[in-house]
């Protein structure tokens, strides 16, 4: 929505006509055929989903009584995820319309409401699965925000476009970038899931349930941290559109330091105050050990280093690693299988990540210093080194003092 006339990605120093005004003809053909992709995406998402969840949970519930409200659960998630990805249009034409800050804002208060308002449900006695249940709603109640803020803009001037169409020129645009970013998102947030799901095999039903608390907990530190990242995405664009190099390196250098300055504070936060919350509710599941906490933000802070460098590419709508963030997620699966409980937790943590580090090695910091013109080894490197130091110190405070 920066006036870009063509929505092909921007290779290297080719620089793009931008007139710096919307282009609501070029939104509108793209939006009915984007909506559509996420459609039928979404749809796949919940297969592949429910063939996994099919497997991990019968694993779980093997002798347990109340398996009818695990899948009642199960059922509302996969229900929220498609409602996300059906609907996500929303939150692409508000991008798209450069009001990705107004997005993260309520998103952030969305996700403090959610952590609140399940802590408020675990106090009052409920258990797991009126924690998952509660972030749902909220989950959903992030859909009808984002068309109410759609509604407020521009006198939802896009929710009256077509909201479902196919235009062969904007696919040919669209889908290079929309199948990589799925296997790429495989990759990133499957190697997650794929090691859970084989976790529950082998895990007892408390070390599962902690596992799987600290992994969504972790993600909701990484959406809230990567604001600063997002939310000047569209500059971004619009300057590597214009090849303005000069601006653009100092403002993702600032705007990845953000986010992972915020990444490892929630993490080094989390890592004493969620214990703490857990026994002063009298959770009956407790919290991952501290130390396999801390392992898991150090690898994520690397990981979330690797994808925001990927994300340079990604500016000009060029995906960049996606196989190699596929393979991790599968060779990480099939590692976890063959060991499994050989580190204890800390097993299906390593397995999860250390692989596409591995794979991804140093490639999306070249790559990404190739753009912005500079050697690999100044910028947002420099940063990323005395960040990790400074998490390294900061651990070893906090498994001394705790």
């Amino acid at each position: 929505m920066g006036g870009a006339s063509n929505l092909a990605p921007i290779k290297e120093k080719r620089e793009q006509e931008n007139s710096g005004k919307p282009n609501w003809a070029s939104f509108e053909r793209a939006y009915g055929t984007v909506s559509s992709l996420n459609l039928a995406i979404g749809w796949v998402n919940v297969v592949v989903a429910l063939g996994m969840g099919w497997f991990g949970l019968s694993n779980i519930l093997l002798g347990y009584n109340a398996k009818g409200v695990i899948w009642l659960a199960f059922g509302l998630m996969q229900f929220s995820s498609l409602l996300n990805f059906t609907f996500q249009r929303y939150a692409i034409a508000l991008q798209g319309m450069n009001y990705i800050a107004l997005i993260n804002r309520w998103g952030i208060v969305f996700s403090i409401l959610s952590i609140t308002a399940g802590s408020l449900a675990l106090l009052m006695g409920g258990g797991i699965i009126s924690l998952v249940l509660v972030m749902q709603v909220f989950s959903i109640a992030g859909v009808f925000r984002n068309r109410i803020l759609l509604h407020s803009i521009d006198e939802g001037r896009v929710l009256h476009f077509r909201q479902y169409g196919f235009d062969r020129e904007v696919f040919s645009w669209a889908w290079e970038p929309t199948w990589k970013g799925f296997i790429a998102q495989f990759g990133i947030n499957g190697s997650m899931q794929l090691t859970a799901i084989i976790f529950t095999s082998y895990g007892s039903k408390i070390e599962v349930a902690s596992f799987l608390f600290a992994l969504r907990m972790m993600q909701t530190i990484i959406q809230i941290a990567q604001a600063p990242f997002s939310s000047v995405q569209p500059l971004m664009s619009r300057l590597m559109a214009a090849g303005n190099i000069e601006v653009l390196r100092p403002l993702i250098r600032k705007r990845i330091g953000y986010s992972l300055i915020l990444t490892s504070l929630g993490i080094l936060v989390a890592a004493v105050a969620l214990p703490f919350l857990m026994n002063l509710i009298g959770s009956k599941v407790p919290f991952i050990p501290m130390n396999a906490w801390l392992l898991l933000g150090g690898l994520i802070l690397v990981q979330r280093f690797d994808i925001l460098c990927c994300a340079v590419s990604a500016t000009g709508n060029r995906m960049i690693y996606y196989w190699e963030c596929a393979i991790a997620a599968l060779l990480g699966a099939v590692v976890l299988y063959i060991i499994k409980g050989t580190w204890g937790i800390h097993t299906p943590i390593l397995t999860a990540i250390f692989p596409g580090l591995i794979l991804m090695n140093i490639g999306p910091l070249r790559e990404s210093a190739k753009i912005l013109q500079q050697k690999y080894l100044e910028g947002h490197i420099l940063d990323f080194a005395k960040l990790i130091l400074g998490y390294i110190i900061v651990v070893f405070n906090i498994l001394y003092i705790f």
